[in-house]
């Protein structure tokens, strides 16, 4: 559970206090959250929404990174950075309180074609990628063998679908970073909780992994949430071939962008077992498969 406002140290809420008047009211975020605070404070200017983390805090980069990209975003695209205030050993980001909701990726959902309106919206306005200093994803992805520690140290553990394509996933991820590359500043993050539907507009929050990359790499992650929202695969890529940056997208280079993803997944379930790594894992297999035959 994150701390509350009152709990924050004298210093950092007399800072924001400085940025923001007199803090009457802190309404708790109820999204999950990397946080150490987040909530909606009342200000006599109106809602800010506030999140916070001790700088010992090991994620304390993410808040760090959030506060660099939002300044270089283009304006409708996230909820504005108001502000970032350091005190008391603590870091906090105030940003434009969007009343929104989360995006259903479900099927049938009526959020999916803003979500994919969005998703133009976002290639646009971020190609070519406004500068800033991020690892690319050919670069982050670089020299990854995920597939290849797993036919190494966990063959007892792969189904005979894998065994029997264990080859062309090692190649797949080893070409993948070369083929995953571009000029766009991709999110690298998107799902239904990242991204806010504001009446016919989505916005994307929480952008603490961006990356220049392929231009259609966004698109790509989320054909995985979909098929975690319950679309078949095929209906998936059905739904990403109305997006048009997606349809610069070589056949190779997506089935090497989910190789490599669900081969890092898939490890990540293998060697550390967790709900979350275990279910994106299933997803990313489901679609490889589909791919793959």
């Amino acid at each position: 559970m994150g701390c509350s406002w009152n709990d924050l140290p004298f210093e950092l809420r007399t800072g924001i206090e400085g940025r923001t008047g007199a803090v009457t009211g802190a309404d708790p975020a109820t999204a999950g959250t990397v946080s150490d605070f987040a909530a909606t404070l009342e200000t006599p200017a109106g809602p800010v929404f506030c999140k916070a983390v001790r700088e010992d805090n090991p994620k304390a980069w993410m808040h760090r990174r959030e506060s660099v990209v939002n300044a270089v975003l283009p304006a409708g695209l996230a909820p504005g950075l108001l502000w970032t205030v350091e005190a008391g050993g603590w870091l906090a980001l105030g940003f434009e309180r969007v009343p929104g909701r989360h995006a259903d990726l479900s099927p049938g959902s009526a959020d999916l074609p803003l979500v994919a309106r969005a998703l133009e919206a976002l290639a646009g306005a971020l190609t070519p990628a406004p500068p800033l200093r991020a690892f690319g994803l050919a670069e982050r992805w670089s020299g990854q063998d995920f597939w290849h520690q797993l036919g190494d140290r966990h063959r007892g553990r792969l189904d005979p679908w894998i065994m029997e394509r264990l080859g062309t996933l090692i190649v797949a991820e080893r070409e993948a970073p070369e083929l995953i590359d571009g000029r766009t500043l991709v999110h690298t993050d998107l799902s239904g909780p990242n991204l806010l539907v504001v009446g016919d507009d989505v916005r994307a929050v929480d952008w603490a992994f961006p990356a220049p990359g392929a231009v259609w790499a966004d698109t790509a992650y989320l054909v995985v949430r979909l098929i975690e929202a319950g679309h078949a695969p095929a209906a998936a890529e059905t739904w990403a071939a109305g997006v048009s940056v997606w349809r610069k997208a070589p056949e190779w280079s997506v089935t090497a962008f989910g190789a490599i993803l669900t081969g890092r997944w898939l490890l990540h379930a293998v060697e550390t077992p967790g709900a979350p790594r275990e279910s994106l894992s299933a997803h990313g297999l489901a679609w490889l498969r589909h791919r793959l035959g």
